[in-house]
């Protein structure tokens, strides 16, 4: 079995091959203009007929409802200002919501006939313990910090010059260094530039005639 080629074979018109990628980035793009015809419809609310006549999942009926706390919420503070059909519709909401398998991941999910508010993640007070660690942490952070210095350096006993002049002595003098030659003092160097008179002529040949031609290349059928 032939392997796939990564390239487009020469043609009558363009006789040389070029990678398919090339080709395919050559073509140009095709540019789409609105006409406003076949477009959908909308209601005069500005509403797709299609978003209302079309179908949802379970999962997005799930996240569509509000978060459960934000009902139970609405129902206290609106509960004498709004009439009791509206009330029993927010009840109804609260029933859908609290029975989705989002509530449950969140642990929110509460028993509605007890009406228990601890199920639902409130804010509390804290305790005297509580407030007491939170003080003890604030106190601990807002402290200086401890500045770790190194010990200082300890200096052995002084030692007399007449001691230290020989390693002084022996510091100041110049150091043997072993001296090399350059590339153009050795003896086998050979100067690029100096060439000789005959590689300066040039002369073509019947092979330099033959390489300069262009090829041709078959047409394949």
């Amino acid at each position: 079995m032939m392997a796939k080629l990564k390239y487009d074979l020469p043609t009558n018109t363009f006789p040389y091959k070029i990678p398919r990628r090339l080709n395919a980035l050559s073509v140009p793009r095709r540019y789409t203009y609105e006409t406003m015809e076949g477009m959908p419809a909308y209601t005069g609310a500005g509403i797709r007929k299609s978003a209302l006549s079309g179908t949802t999942s379970d999962r997005v009926q799930d996240i569509a409802w509000p978060w459960l706390r934000r009902l139970i919420i609405i129902k206290k503070q609106y509960k004498n200002r709004f009439s009791s059909e509206r009330l029993e519709r927010i009840d109804r909401m609260i029933e859908f919501a609290n029975s989705t398998l989002y509530s449950k991941l969140a642990n929110c999910v509460i028993d509605l006939k007890k009406q228990d508010a601890k199920d639902l993640k409130k804010k509390r007070g804290w305790t005297e313990s509580e407030w007491k660690k939170h003080m003890d942490y604030i106190g601990q952070v807002a402290a200086p910090k401890k500045e770790f210095k190194p010990p200082p350096v300890q200096r052995g006993k002084s030692v007399p010059l007449d001691v230290l002049l020989p390693r002084i002595e022996e510091m100041t003098l110049k150091p043997d260094y072993k001296c090399y030659k350059r590339m153009s003092q050795e003896d086998w160097y050979r100067n690029p530039e100096k060439v000789a008179p005959n590689a300066l002529k040039y002369v073509i040949t019947d092979r330099t005639k033959q390489l300069a031609t262009p090829r041709k290349i078959p047409q394949q059928e």
